[in-house]
Protein backbone atom coordinates (compact mmCIF):
# COMPACT_ATOMS: atom_id res chain seq x y z
CA UNK A 1 0.00 0.00 0.00
CA UNK A 2 1.09 3.32 -1.02
CA UNK A 3 1.49 5.75 2.60
CA UNK A 4 0.60 9.47 1.89
CA UNK A 5 1.41 11.32 5.15
CA UNK A 6 -0.03 15.14 4.11
CA UNK A 7 0.89 18.55 4.66
CA UNK A 8 1.63 20.45 1.31
CA UNK A 9 3.27 24.12 0.75
CA UNK A 10 2.25 26.53 -1.15
CA UNK A 11 4.46 28.87 -3.64
CA UNK A 12 2.33 31.75 -2.06
CA UNK A 13 -1.11 33.01 -3.61
CA UNK A 14 -1.23 36.34 -5.92
CA UNK A 15 -4.38 37.57 -6.59
CA UNK A 16 -3.52 41.75 -7.91
CA UNK A 17 -5.44 44.18 -9.02
CA UNK A 18 -3.15 46.45 -10.77
CA UNK A 19 -0.43 46.53 -12.88
CA UNK A 20 1.61 47.99 -9.94
CA UNK A 21 0.63 45.61 -7.66
CA UNK A 22 1.51 42.62 -10.35
CA UNK A 23 4.88 44.22 -10.76
CA UNK A 24 5.65 44.03 -7.33
CA UNK A 25 4.81 40.70 -6.80
CA UNK A 26 7.08 39.60 -9.64
CA UNK A 27 9.95 41.53 -8.25
CA UNK A 28 9.53 38.62 -5.19
CA UNK A 29 10.16 35.97 -8.15
CA UNK A 30 13.94 34.38 -7.20
CA UNK A 31 16.10 34.40 -10.19
CA UNK A 32 15.65 30.38 -10.16
CA UNK A 33 13.22 27.71 -11.58
CA UNK A 34 10.23 27.44 -9.38
CA UNK A 35 9.76 23.33 -8.98
CA UNK A 36 6.30 22.15 -7.58
CA UNK A 37 5.34 18.77 -7.75
CA UNK A 38 1.85 16.83 -7.72
CA UNK A 39 1.12 13.40 -6.88
CA UNK A 40 -1.38 11.45 -9.07
CA UNK A 41 -4.07 10.17 -7.11
CA UNK A 42 -3.66 5.76 -7.58
CA UNK A 43 -5.91 4.11 -9.81
CA UNK A 44 -8.10 1.30 -8.83
CA UNK A 45 -5.49 -1.30 -11.22
CA UNK A 46 -2.61 -0.08 -9.00
CA UNK A 47 -0.62 -1.77 -6.23
CA UNK A 48 2.27 -0.91 -4.95
CA UNK A 49 4.51 -1.47 -1.33
CA UNK A 50 6.32 1.29 -2.18
CA UNK A 51 5.90 4.75 -0.47
CA UNK A 52 5.97 8.22 -1.41
CA UNK A 53 5.69 10.55 1.20
CA UNK A 54 4.63 14.60 0.67
CA UNK A 55 5.07 16.93 3.89
CA UNK A 56 5.56 20.64 4.49
CA UNK A 57 7.26 22.73 3.28
CA UNK A 58 7.20 21.45 -0.17
CA UNK A 59 9.12 17.58 1.21
CA UNK A 60 8.78 14.61 -0.75
CA UNK A 61 10.20 11.49 0.39
CA UNK A 62 10.09 8.14 -1.70
CA UNK A 63 10.75 5.11 -0.54
CA UNK A 64 11.61 2.80 -3.50
CA UNK A 65 10.51 -1.57 -3.25
CA UNK A 66 12.04 -3.65 -6.04
CA UNK A 67 10.07 -6.49 -4.16
CA UNK A 68 13.55 -7.88 -2.50
CA UNK A 69 12.46 -5.15 0.56
CA UNK A 70 12.43 -1.38 0.61
CA UNK A 71 15.58 0.38 -0.61
CA UNK A 72 17.09 3.67 0.17
CA UNK A 73 15.16 6.56 1.05
CA UNK A 74 14.96 9.65 -1.05
CA UNK A 75 14.40 13.51 0.24
CA UNK A 76 13.94 16.10 -1.75
CA UNK A 77 12.61 19.51 -1.01
CA UNK A 78 10.78 21.99 -3.58
CA UNK A 79 8.75 25.48 -3.83
CA UNK A 80 5.71 23.39 -3.04
CA UNK A 81 4.32 19.92 -3.23
CA UNK A 82 0.45 18.75 -3.89
CA UNK A 83 -0.77 15.23 -2.65
CA UNK A 84 -3.50 13.36 -4.28
CA UNK A 85 -6.69 15.31 -2.28
CA UNK A 86 -5.54 18.27 -3.75
CA UNK A 87 -7.44 19.84 -6.69
CA UNK A 88 -7.05 21.87 -9.56
CA UNK A 89 -7.64 25.01 -8.00
CA UNK A 90 -5.14 25.12 -5.12
CA UNK A 91 -2.59 24.24 -7.93
CA UNK A 92 -3.21 26.86 -9.59
CA UNK A 93 -3.56 29.45 -7.23
CA UNK A 94 0.07 28.53 -5.83
CA UNK A 95 1.52 27.67 -8.92
CA UNK A 96 0.34 29.18 -11.44
CA UNK A 97 -1.57 32.34 -10.62
CA UNK A 98 1.87 33.84 -10.30
CA UNK A 99 3.24 33.72 -13.64
CA UNK A 100 0.27 34.82 -15.16
CA UNK A 101 0.50 37.81 -12.62
CA UNK A 102 4.49 37.99 -14.15
CA UNK A 103 2.78 38.03 -17.71
CA UNK A 104 0.67 41.14 -17.24
CA UNK A 105 3.21 42.91 -15.58
CA UNK A 106 5.56 42.81 -18.68
CA UNK A 107 7.50 39.71 -17.77
CA UNK A 108 7.77 36.58 -20.09
CA UNK A 109 6.70 32.99 -17.91
CA UNK A 110 6.72 29.67 -18.81
CA UNK A 111 4.94 26.89 -16.86
CA UNK A 112 5.91 23.41 -17.72
CA UNK A 113 4.39 19.77 -16.99
CA UNK A 114 7.11 17.24 -16.60
CA UNK A 115 7.00 13.74 -15.82
CA UNK A 116 6.49 10.07 -16.79
CA UNK A 117 3.47 9.29 -18.99
CA UNK A 118 0.67 8.79 -17.12
CA UNK A 119 1.44 10.81 -14.26
CA UNK A 120 -1.52 13.56 -14.65
CA UNK A 121 0.83 16.17 -16.93
CA UNK A 122 -2.25 16.95 -19.63
CA UNK A 123 -5.10 16.86 -16.52
CA UNK A 124 -2.76 19.43 -14.78
CA UNK A 125 -2.52 21.93 -17.98
CA UNK A 126 -6.09 21.08 -19.30
CA UNK A 127 -8.23 19.55 -17.59
CA UNK A 128 -12.27 20.23 -18.37
CA UNK A 129 -12.90 23.23 -19.91
CA UNK A 130 -15.17 23.98 -17.14
CA UNK A 131 -16.08 23.53 -13.64
CA UNK A 132 -13.52 22.41 -10.61
CA UNK A 133 -11.83 20.28 -12.92
CA UNK A 134 -10.90 23.40 -15.38
CA UNK A 135 -6.84 23.26 -15.29
CA UNK A 136 -4.29 25.55 -15.27
CA UNK A 137 -4.74 26.46 -19.29
CA UNK A 138 -8.64 27.64 -18.98
CA UNK A 139 -8.01 29.09 -15.59
CA UNK A 140 -5.20 31.58 -16.65
CA UNK A 141 -6.84 32.92 -19.73
CA UNK A 142 -9.82 33.26 -17.54
CA UNK A 143 -7.43 35.25 -15.43
CA UNK A 144 -5.70 37.40 -18.45
CA UNK A 145 -9.28 38.39 -19.90
CA UNK A 146 -10.64 39.74 -16.35
CA UNK A 147 -7.28 41.67 -16.20
CA UNK A 148 -7.95 43.14 -19.60
CA UNK A 149 -11.67 43.73 -18.55
CA UNK A 150 -11.30 45.84 -15.39
CA UNK A 151 -7.89 47.70 -16.33
CA UNK A 152 -8.79 48.92 -20.25
CA UNK A 153 -9.19 52.55 -20.21
CA UNK A 154 -10.27 53.88 -23.83
CA UNK A 155 -7.71 56.36 -24.93
CA UNK A 156 -5.11 55.65 -22.33
CA UNK A 157 -4.62 51.87 -21.89
CA UNK A 158 -5.05 48.82 -24.32
CA UNK A 159 -4.54 45.42 -24.68
CA UNK A 160 -4.33 42.48 -27.73
CA UNK A 161 -4.28 38.87 -26.89
CA UNK A 162 -2.75 36.84 -29.45
CA UNK A 163 -2.71 32.66 -29.04
CA UNK A 164 -0.68 29.93 -30.94
CA UNK A 165 -0.59 26.15 -30.42
CA UNK A 166 2.04 24.28 -31.78
CA UNK A 167 3.64 20.42 -30.57
CA UNK A 168 7.31 18.53 -31.81
CA UNK A 169 6.19 15.15 -33.16
CA UNK A 170 9.09 12.91 -33.54
CA UNK A 171 10.91 16.13 -33.85
CA UNK A 172 8.95 17.91 -36.37
CA UNK A 173 7.32 21.01 -35.46
CA UNK A 174 4.07 21.20 -36.13
CA UNK A 175 1.00 24.10 -36.00
CA UNK A 176 -1.75 22.48 -34.20
CA UNK A 177 -4.17 25.62 -35.60
CA UNK A 178 -3.45 25.35 -39.15
CA UNK A 179 -3.34 21.77 -40.31
CA UNK A 180 -0.67 20.63 -42.83
CA UNK A 181 1.81 23.30 -41.75
CA UNK A 182 4.32 21.36 -40.91
CA UNK A 183 8.61 21.22 -40.52
CA UNK A 184 8.46 24.93 -39.15
CA UNK A 185 11.94 26.27 -38.27
CA UNK A 186 12.89 27.68 -34.90
CA UNK A 187 14.47 31.20 -35.39
CA UNK A 188 15.84 33.50 -32.80
CA UNK A 189 15.38 37.30 -32.79
CA UNK A 190 17.03 39.69 -30.86
CA UNK A 191 13.64 41.45 -29.73
CA UNK A 192 11.27 38.71 -29.97
CA UNK A 193 13.44 36.03 -28.85
CA UNK A 194 13.40 32.12 -30.47
CA UNK A 195 9.76 32.00 -31.90
CA UNK A 196 8.52 29.26 -34.79
CA UNK A 197 8.84 30.44 -37.94
CA UNK A 198 5.61 30.50 -39.81
CA UNK A 199 3.44 29.88 -37.07
CA UNK A 200 -0.07 31.56 -37.01
CA UNK A 201 -1.34 33.75 -34.45
CA UNK A 202 -4.95 34.09 -33.75
CA UNK A 203 -6.03 37.48 -32.31
CA UNK A 204 -8.56 36.12 -28.94
CA UNK A 205 -10.76 38.17 -27.95
CA UNK A 206 -12.61 36.20 -24.78
CA UNK A 207 -12.13 32.85 -22.93
CA UNK A 208 -14.34 31.30 -25.31
CA UNK A 209 -12.48 32.07 -28.52
CA UNK A 210 -9.63 30.29 -26.64
CA UNK A 211 -11.33 27.50 -25.85
CA UNK A 212 -12.09 27.00 -29.53
CA UNK A 213 -8.63 26.81 -30.37
CA UNK A 214 -7.82 24.68 -27.36
CA UNK A 215 -10.56 22.02 -29.15
CA UNK A 216 -9.23 22.43 -32.75
CA UNK A 217 -5.97 21.93 -31.37
CA UNK A 218 -6.72 18.90 -29.27
CA UNK A 219 -8.32 16.97 -32.28
CA UNK A 220 -4.88 17.65 -34.01
CA UNK A 221 -2.27 16.71 -31.84
CA UNK A 222 -0.89 12.97 -31.99
CA UNK A 223 -2.40 11.24 -28.76
CA UNK A 224 -2.72 6.99 -28.53
CA UNK A 225 -3.35 4.51 -25.99
CA UNK A 226 -0.27 2.40 -24.67
CA UNK A 227 -0.44 -0.59 -21.62
CA UNK A 228 0.61 2.52 -19.58
CA UNK A 229 -2.11 5.60 -20.14
CA UNK A 230 -5.29 5.00 -22.34
CA UNK A 231 -4.67 8.09 -23.54
CA UNK A 232 -0.94 8.90 -24.19
CA UNK A 233 0.46 12.64 -25.48
CA UNK A 234 2.93 10.99 -28.33
CA UNK A 235 3.61 14.72 -28.69
CA UNK A 236 5.45 17.91 -26.85
CA UNK A 237 2.80 20.55 -26.95
CA UNK A 238 3.49 24.70 -26.38
CA UNK A 239 0.46 26.84 -26.08
CA UNK A 240 1.30 30.47 -25.89
CA UNK A 241 -0.46 33.42 -25.18
CA UNK A 242 1.08 36.88 -26.27
CA UNK A 243 -0.23 39.58 -24.56
CA UNK A 244 0.36 43.63 -25.67
CA UNK A 245 -0.05 46.46 -23.10
CA UNK A 246 -0.38 50.13 -24.22
CA UNK A 247 -0.26 52.82 -21.98
CA UNK A 248 -0.72 56.62 -23.21
CA UNK A 249 1.87 58.96 -20.88
CA UNK A 250 -0.20 62.44 -21.23
CA UNK A 251 -3.80 61.09 -22.94
CA UNK A 252 -5.64 61.94 -25.95
CA UNK A 253 -4.83 59.81 -28.55
CA UNK A 254 -4.31 55.86 -28.15
CA UNK A 255 -0.63 55.26 -28.99
CA UNK A 256 0.75 58.22 -29.28
CA UNK A 257 4.57 58.99 -29.49
CA UNK A 258 6.35 58.61 -26.23
CA UNK A 259 3.58 55.84 -24.99
CA UNK A 260 4.82 52.72 -23.48
CA UNK A 261 4.53 49.42 -24.98
CA UNK A 262 5.04 46.01 -23.19
CA UNK A 263 4.65 42.79 -24.86
CA UNK A 264 5.28 39.25 -22.83
CA UNK A 265 4.37 35.95 -23.62
CA UNK A 266 3.00 33.15 -21.34
CA UNK A 267 4.02 29.89 -22.00
CA UNK A 268 2.13 26.80 -21.23
CA UNK A 269 4.09 23.57 -22.17
CA UNK A 270 2.15 19.77 -21.85
CA UNK A 271 5.15 17.84 -22.25
CA UNK A 272 5.09 14.22 -23.66
CA UNK A 273 5.94 11.90 -20.54
CA UNK A 274 8.69 9.66 -20.28
CA UNK A 275 8.39 5.94 -20.98
CA UNK A 276 9.91 2.67 -20.02
CA UNK A 277 9.25 0.10 -22.80
CA UNK A 278 8.30 -3.00 -20.30
CA UNK A 279 5.86 -0.41 -18.99
CA UNK A 280 3.87 1.02 -22.01
CA UNK A 281 4.61 -1.97 -24.18
CA UNK A 282 5.67 0.12 -27.20
CA UNK A 283 6.30 -1.30 -30.20
CA UNK A 284 6.37 -0.15 -34.58
CA UNK A 285 5.26 3.57 -34.50
CA UNK A 286 4.63 3.63 -30.54
CA UNK A 287 8.23 2.61 -30.00
CA UNK A 288 9.41 4.56 -32.60
CA UNK A 289 7.47 7.63 -30.79
CA UNK A 290 9.05 6.43 -27.49
CA UNK A 291 12.49 6.69 -29.26
CA UNK A 292 12.03 10.51 -29.97
CA UNK A 293 10.05 11.22 -26.79
CA UNK A 294 12.77 10.03 -24.49
CA UNK A 295 15.48 11.70 -26.69
CA UNK A 296 14.51 14.57 -26.32
CA UNK A 297 13.82 14.61 -22.34
CA UNK A 298 17.46 12.87 -21.94
CA UNK A 299 18.65 16.27 -24.29
CA UNK A 300 16.23 18.67 -22.14
CA UNK A 301 17.81 16.75 -19.10
CA UNK A 302 21.48 17.61 -20.66
CA UNK A 303 21.12 21.33 -20.66
CA UNK A 304 19.41 21.63 -16.91
CA UNK A 305 23.05 19.49 -16.10
CA UNK A 306 25.17 21.73 -17.94
CA UNK A 307 23.07 25.25 -16.54
CA UNK A 308 23.43 23.76 -13.14
CA UNK A 309 27.02 22.35 -13.40
CA UNK A 310 29.03 25.44 -12.39
CA UNK A 311 31.73 24.79 -14.68
CA UNK A 312 29.82 23.84 -18.39
CA UNK A 313 30.97 25.76 -21.16
CA UNK A 314 28.22 25.21 -23.75
CA UNK A 315 24.74 24.27 -23.19
CA UNK A 316 23.71 21.72 -25.39
CA UNK A 317 19.95 23.60 -26.45
CA UNK A 318 20.21 22.36 -30.22
CA UNK A 319 20.56 18.97 -29.15
CA UNK A 320 16.64 18.80 -30.13
CA UNK A 321 13.65 20.53 -30.88
CA UNK A 322 12.38 20.91 -27.33
CA UNK A 323 15.50 22.27 -26.19
CA UNK A 324 16.23 24.74 -28.46
CA UNK A 325 12.34 25.88 -28.15
CA UNK A 326 12.83 25.99 -24.64
CA UNK A 327 16.23 27.92 -24.34
CA UNK A 328 14.70 30.91 -23.04
CA UNK A 329 12.29 29.31 -20.73
CA UNK A 330 15.64 27.97 -19.13
CA UNK A 331 18.64 30.09 -18.59
CA UNK A 332 17.10 32.99 -20.57
CA UNK A 333 14.49 36.11 -20.44
CA UNK A 334 11.64 34.28 -18.30
CA UNK A 335 9.69 33.25 -15.56
CA UNK A 336 9.75 29.24 -15.31
CA UNK A 337 7.79 27.23 -12.94
CA UNK A 338 7.84 23.26 -13.56
CA UNK A 339 5.17 20.91 -12.30
CA UNK A 340 6.71 17.61 -11.82
CA UNK A 341 3.73 15.07 -11.83
CA UNK A 342 4.56 11.53 -10.41
CA UNK A 343 2.25 8.38 -9.41
CA UNK A 344 3.53 6.12 -6.41
CA UNK A 345 2.74 3.02 -8.52
CA UNK A 346 5.36 4.08 -10.80
CA UNK A 347 8.48 4.37 -8.24
CA UNK A 348 11.21 4.19 -10.69
CA UNK A 349 9.39 6.87 -13.02
CA UNK A 350 8.74 8.93 -9.59
CA UNK A 351 12.08 9.20 -8.09
CA UNK A 352 13.67 10.24 -11.77
CA UNK A 353 11.57 12.69 -12.14
CA UNK A 354 12.01 13.97 -8.65
CA UNK A 355 15.66 13.92 -9.38
CA UNK A 356 15.60 16.00 -12.42
CA UNK A 357 13.50 18.32 -11.05
CA UNK A 358 15.49 19.22 -7.44
CA UNK A 359 18.23 20.15 -10.58
CA UNK A 360 15.89 22.19 -12.87
CA UNK A 361 15.16 23.94 -9.63
CA UNK A 362 18.79 25.23 -9.80
CA UNK A 363 18.56 26.91 -13.14
CA UNK A 364 18.92 30.49 -13.24
CA UNK A 365 17.18 33.16 -15.27
CA UNK A 366 17.06 36.47 -15.84
CA UNK A 367 13.81 37.90 -16.29
CA UNK A 368 13.40 41.39 -17.33
CA UNK A 369 10.15 43.37 -17.99
CA UNK A 370 9.86 43.47 -22.10
CA UNK A 371 9.05 47.35 -22.63
CA UNK A 372 9.51 49.34 -25.54
CA UNK A 373 9.14 52.95 -26.32
CA UNK A 374 8.01 55.00 -29.26
CA UNK A 375 8.20 51.69 -31.19
CA UNK A 376 5.31 50.42 -33.34
CA UNK A 377 3.41 47.04 -32.50
CA UNK A 378 0.86 44.95 -33.96
CA UNK A 379 -1.54 46.72 -31.03
CA UNK A 380 -1.44 50.35 -32.53
CA UNK A 381 -2.01 48.61 -36.22
CA UNK A 382 -5.67 48.03 -34.73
Amino acid sequence: MVVLAVESASLGRLSSSSASSEASSSADWPETVRVAVRVRPPLAREVSTEELTVRAPGEVTAWPDDGLGPGPRYSFTFDAAFSPSEGQAAVYDAVARPAVSSTLAGFNASIIAYGHTGAGKTHTMEGAPDGAQRGIIPRAVADIFEHVERSARPGARRFLVRASYLQIYNEVLSDLLKPGRNGLAIREDRKKGLRAEGLSEWVVRSPAEVDGLLRRGAETRATAATAANDASSRSHAVFCLTFEQSEASGGGEACPRGSVFRSSKLNLVDLAGSERLRVSGASGQRLEECKYINGSLAALGNVVAALTSGTARHVPYRDSKLTRLLADSLGGNCKTTMIACVAAASMAETVSTLKFASRARHVHNSARINEQIDQRTKLQSL
